[in-house]
């Protein structure tokens, strides 16, 4: 592996030829990232191979591709000229030997072009991104652009129109609901902040990376009602696991899980954990209806054509399992895979405003899990 102090000068002086840095695992093409971005890759079991723009990129990947070389993704600096990062995206989905690479951008801004999110690229990254969850988001989307080209149907978004009467009315619905919601709740989300943070060490939101609509994968928000290392004890506590039908399920839910704190559990009974999501609603990450948002490791499992066409509908706070199975301690992960995927077939707005008018009536009846 190449030093990191000899790092800039190496790209300064780069005039054509492949730049690489050997590592164990991950090949990855990288064109025009920013310096410091580079380096923090140098950390992690990376290959970098180094394009300075579009052109010379295009080159190494038929040069590559005449020697065999595989590439697990390619990162693009956002601020490349767009037009050349949209030809580029149309490239490697049009050539079939290279379509199933993730192609994912570098930015440093929230501030996107649209066109950006709907025409080949992947996923988004910032100077922020752990390598742990670059890691998370190459070998979800690996798995993903694998399995596209298997199934009968498109579970991308990209295929779909960007404007659609029931899209704004949904998205319309979403955004003023979740803005007005988390105006007047905003006393109780203090007063529950204070709550959790004065029981125990840790922050009060729990963020995580989950799969949406189309294995799109986003910052999930939820209060932290567990202990810090909660994850962490999962390999323990599968044994407690109420899916039994799988040794290795898709879902992972205890009851009475001894991981929650006390505070937790008021939280979890109410369902006033979820409030947060109202932010990712709010955002476009989930909408208020849909199919619950996965943690990549569950999602990493569903790569089968019947299963994963539950990804066809938006990640939602509230849906049709939410509805109808959540009190069934006996339902297994067939018939809840079952159910999502009945949602992401009759989704509509009169179907959503039934699961909306159903769901008050399933928090106060359902079952401390």
């Amino acid at each position: 592996m190449i030093p990191s102090a000899t790092l800039l000068d190496s790209i300064k002086n780069y005039k054509g030829q492949d730049f690489i840095v050997e590592s164990d695992n991950y090949n990855v093409l990288l064109i025009g990232c920013r310096d410091c971005f580079t380096i923090k890759l140098l950390g992690g079991d990376f290959k970098l191979t180094y394009a300075a723009n579009i052109h010379e990129a295009r080159k190494i990947i038929q040069n590559s591709l005449n020697n065999e070389l595989f590439f697990d993704t390619i990162i693009c600096d956002a601020g490349i000229e767009e037009k050349s990062i949209l030809h580029f995206a149309r490239y490697l989905s049009a050539t079939e030997t290279i379509c199933r690479l993730p192609f994912i951008l570098f930015t440093n801004t929230n501030k996107i072009n649209a066109e950006l999110c709907t025409k080949g690229i992947d996923d988004f990254i910032t100077s922020e991104t752990s390598l742990e969850d670059i890691v998370d988001k190459i070998e979800l989307l690996k798995k993903y652009k694998s399995l596209e080209k298997t199934l009968h149907y498109s579970i991308a978004t990209e295929n779909e129109p960007l404007i659609t009467k029931q899209y704004i009315l949904k998205r319309l619905i979403d955004i003023v609901f979740s803005a007005l919601a988390l105006i007047i709740l905003s006393p109780i989300i203090i007063i529950i902040a204070i709550c959790i943070k004065a029981e125990s060490k840790g922050p009060i939101f729990y963020k995580s990376l989950r799969a949406g609509k189309g294995y799109k994968v986003f910052t999930f928000y939820k209060f932290r009602t567990m202990v810090v290392n909660a994850e962490d004890m999962i390999k323990d506590l599968k044994h407690l696991n109420e899916y039994k039908d799988y040794k290795d399920s898709y879902f992972f839910k205890i009851k009475d899980d001894p991981r929650v704190t006390r505070i937790g559990q008021l939280l979890r009974k109410t369902s006033l954990d979820e409030l947060p999501q109202l932010i990712n609603v709010l955002v476009g990450d989930m909408s208020l209806v849909g199919n619950r948002p996965l943690p990549l490791y569950e999602a990493s499992s569903i790569t089968v054509d019947k299963s994963a066409k539950r990804f066809l509908a938006p990640a939602g706070i509230t849906g049709l399992w939410q509805v109808k199975g959540r009190s069934n301690l006996n339902l297994s992960v067939d018939e809840r895979i079952s159910m999502d995927i009945d949602y992401a077939e009759k989704q509509s707005f009169l179907f959503d405003m039934k699961i909306l008018f159903k769901t008050p009536k399933e928090l106060i009846l359902k079952n401390n899990v």
